[in-house]
Order: structure tokens, then sequence, then C-alpha cells
């Protein structure tokens, strides 16, 4: 209850979402963000089970192309299995709500299809968001678009994996590059 009011006085979290994200409402919110100190008491998520194990072998359809590939767990080489198992489904999820917030958000997974993919192409997942016509594509990290959704929606922690938890604030570095928005340096003065 305390978190909600805190929450609520703020105007961060259950006060909406940053609909269709403008870089002024961007900047706005990354600096009220900054400046509130981060969530302490925190769910700590689910651990009292263990999950089962996918399959070894992992069918991964193109959404560009329509190709099927088949990747196996093959702990000698790298291959996608646990990412497209445990990741790829969840990402496509956080993109699509984005996307219903008004976002402009592409999930690039071409480095999984055997046919996009372009020899010595990097086997990464990239992210491309555009505010006000500026497009900016970076690396997708694991938990990026969770952080990403958490920030559009004026939340102060973000859930992962196992639905625990954790403080939005530190992540404000990342979530700045993911939006091309570059942290500014303190500038000198003049003497």
């Amino acid at each position: 209850m305390k978190k909600e009011l805190l929450i609520a006085a703020l105007g961060i979290g259950v006060s909406g979402t940053l609909d269709a994200a403008t870089r002024q409402e961007v900047d706005a919110l990354l600096a009220k963000i900054a400046k509130t100190p981060a969530p302490t008491n925190l769910m700590p998520g689910a651990s009292c089970y263990k999950e089962a194990m996918p399959p070894k072998r992992a069918e991964y359809v193109c959404p560009d192309c329509g190709k099927k590939t088949l990747y196996t767990d093959d702990e000698n080489q790298w291959t996608p299995w646990h990412l497209i198992h445990r990741e790829l489904a969840k990402h496509r999820r956080n993109r699509d709500t984005l996307r219903d917030l008004g976002w402009d958000v592409k999930l690039d997974e071409t480095a999984l299809c055997a046919k996009c993919r372009k020899s010595g192409k990097s086997r990464d997942l990239f992210i491309e968001i555009t505010i006000d016509g500026k497009t900016t594509r970076t690396e997708l990290k694991n938990h990026d678009l969770d952080q990403l959704l958490a920030f559009a929606e004026k939340r102060l922690v973000w859930r992962g994996t196992y639905g625990e938890e954790h403080p939005l604030k530190p992540e404000l570095p990342r979530i700045r590059e993911l939006l091309g928005t570059p942290e500014e340096k303190p500038t000198k003065k003049a003497q």
C-alpha cells in the first residue's frame, strides 16, 4: 500500500503510460525517474520450483520470409536454442505491448533465420526504436524490453524472469542507450 501511495504521489506508475512517446516526454520521464529514489521493498518472485527442461530442438519460423530453421541444443557451438525456447516469445510480447501503446518498436530477428542471415552477420537480435523520426538500433540484451516496457508504463520497477522486481533507476543508462538519448555530461563553468 505504501509503495502505491509513493508512486501515485510522484506521478509515476499507476497514473498511466507513455503512449506514442515524443523525445520531450521521454526526456522528462527519464529526468523524473533519475530524481526519484529507487524502491527498496521489492517482491522476490517465485523460486520454489524447478523448471522442466525444454526439448533438445527448437524450430524457428522467420516472420519475414516464412522459412523454418531447426536448431538443437549443442553445448559445443553457438545455437539460438535457448533464446528461442526461453526468451523470444517474451521479447515479442513486450514489443507488441509497446506497439499497442503507440511506440514505434521493431525487433530484428534475421540472425535466427538460415535464409535471411547473411554469412558473417551478427548472431544477435536487434531492437529499433523510432522517436520523432530518429531511429536508434541497438543489440538486444535479455531484459531490455522488460525495462523499456516498465519505463513506458511509468513504473519504478521492472519484473524479471521469475516475477521478481528490480528497481528501474539503475537501468536508466541502458534505457537512454536504447532510446538514443545519451546522458548529458555536466558542463564546466568558465572561471
